[in-house]
Formats: structure tokens, sequence, C-alpha cells
């Protein structure tokens, strides 16, 4: 049998397309849900969506940001009409479902989806960033630094909690983290961590990962199905 690999995602999905990808190329992979989605404001953002006349485009940096404004009903034609830009396959697939146009879903990362942004017409409004109230600075930092117009709308936050692992589940050889803060889920289970590779889905969690002095063995070059098998397999168990 495979390598038996745990993706700690934020909610575990029966159709996960990480799961379905390694499954595949024979491993076992299996979902644990380590982290509860809390909805911030939406009352907020409901008043923000009401002006796109405001702003000058939209950011999104992952499908819960995307599902926050989805939980509001329909959007204003003239969103659609925006510049509209996504991290990742996900992110810009859930766009897309809402009638958006998203640009950049290659970029992988908040900072390259930055310096993407760089490289489009520079917007004369704000642009409106959604984002969680965990989410990295690169991105912000780096568009002010550069003069772009960035107003931050933060509308979830994710609070841990202890994986429910399946009882037929064998002792992992790989526990894959979605994000930094899944490592709060992950030092909870009982593990010999001597025994267990790491991976990051993306260089910016592994970068945070490190900065919390988590050994990381293994980096996705991009944060999909694909970039994880690539990191998975250039590492031998």
């Amino acid at each position: 049998m495979g390598s038996v690999v745990f993706l700690l995602r934020t909610e575990a999905d029966a159709e996960d397309p990480f799961a379905a990808v390694l499954h595949a190329a024979g491993y076992q992979p299996f979902v644990l849900g380590v982290q509860e989605v809390v909805w911030v404001d939406p009352e907020q953002l409901q008043r923000v969506l009401a002006h796109p006349e405001a702003y000058g485009g939209l950011i999104l940096t992952s499908p819960r940001a995307v599902e926050a404004v989805r939980r509001l009903g329909q959007l204003l034609e003239a969103w659609r009409t925006h510049p509209v830009y996504a991290v990742g396959p996900r992110t810009a697939e859930a766009a897309r479902a809402l009638g958006l146009r998203p640009c950049g879903q290659e970029s992988g990362t908040g900072i390259n989806l930055a310096h993407f942004i760089l490289t489009q017409p520079r917007p004369k409004r704000p642009l409106l960033f959604l984002c969680g109230a965990r989410r990295s600075e690169e991105l912000p930092v780096l568009l002010r630094q550069q003069g772009i117009p960035l107003e931050e709308c933060v509308v979830y936050d994710t609070r841990p909690i202890i994986p429910d692992v399946p009882t037929a589940a064998p002792l992992p050889d790989w526990v894959v983290l979605f994000s930094p803060s899944a490592w709060e889920s992950a030092r909870q289970l009982s593990l010999d961590w001597s025994r267990v590779r790491i991976a990051a889905i993306g260089p910016t969690t592994a970068q945070a990962l490190r900065q919390q002095q988590v050994r990381v063995d293994a980096v996705a070059a991009k944060p999909t199905p694909e970039g994880l098998l690539q990191a998975l397999s250039a590492v031998s168990v």
C-alpha cells in the first residue's frame, strides 16, 4: 500500500480534489477537518458590496472569501465588469460560479498575485480585498508600497478544532498543512512527529510554519493537487 497522508483541511470533504489526485497516484489520503469557519460582520460586507462604483476591482485569496459573498445572495451586475483577482484554481472556480471573471489564478500565492496585479492597469479607485482575520501581510503591504489604493474587509475567521481521525486510518507517513493555523490542530494529534513528514501547501504557508519552529519536509510549488503530488513524490519516505 502507498504512503498514508493526512490532509488537514478547513473542513472535511468526501470529494476533496487533493485526496482524489493522491489516491489515483497510489497514496492513502484521509481528509481531516481542523478548523471551524466563523463569518465576520456580514452586514458590513453587504454594505460594501452595495457600492461597486466606489472600487476599482476585487481581490479574493481563498474560497472562503468567495463563500462569504455567495451567502449574501445575488451580486450587483456592476461587479461582473470589475477586474477580479484570485489566488488558485479553487478560488477562481468559486468566483466564476458567481458570474465573476477572475484572473491571476496561476499566481499560486498572495505575494505572486500582488506582483501580477502590479502588471495590470493601475486602478483609479481602491481595490477591495476580502480576506480572513489571519491573512498574510505580504499582499497588502506590497500593493500599498507600490501606491495601489487598497481597502480591506475581513469577512471570516477560523478557529482550530481537534481533528476527528477515522478509526480505520493507519498512522500517517505525511501530514499536509493547508494553512499556518492548521498546526494548532495538528499538534493535538497523538503522533510521533519524529516519524511523520510535514508538507505545506505553498511557500507562504511553509515560511509561516518555519517561523513557528515547525519542520517542513516538502512544499508544493503551487497550491493545487498536482503541485502537492509533485512535492510529496520528490521526497522519499
